[in-house]
């Protein structure tokens, strides 16, 4: 049984993303992280330094050895850290107005 899940997170790429999860049971359930559908790294934290490529459900998979299996996931959103500029007209103002949109 599952008594932490991990939560939703949107990180900046190059820092640092951490999913936690933790399982009791008799015997003690093994934890793996799986996303698209590869395991990724078992034990109950799952951190690592983002890139733009890693958006996605990433899952948390207790496993105790006897058909018991519990499930959570978690969704992680990269935010690109590259911004390029956007020139804008508001035409009835007559004035262009500098903005900035995330790629």
């Amino acid at each position: 049984m599952l008594t932490t899940k991990p939560a939703n997170q949107t990180v900046r790429e190059d820092s640092m993303a951490e999913f936690h999860c933790s399982a009791i049971g008799n015997p003690v359930p093994e934890i793996k992280w799986i996303k698209d559908g590869q395991t990724m790294k078992k034990g109950d934290i799952l951190s690592f330094t983002v890139n733009r490529n890693q958006s996605g459900q990433y899952w948390c998979s207790a496993d105790n050895g006897f058909n018991s299996v519990d499930n959570a996931s978690a969704y992680l959103d990269v935010l690109c850290k590259f911004r390029f500029p956007l020139c804008s007209y508001h035409l009835s103002l007559n004035k262009k107005f500098d903005c900035y949109r995330r790629v």
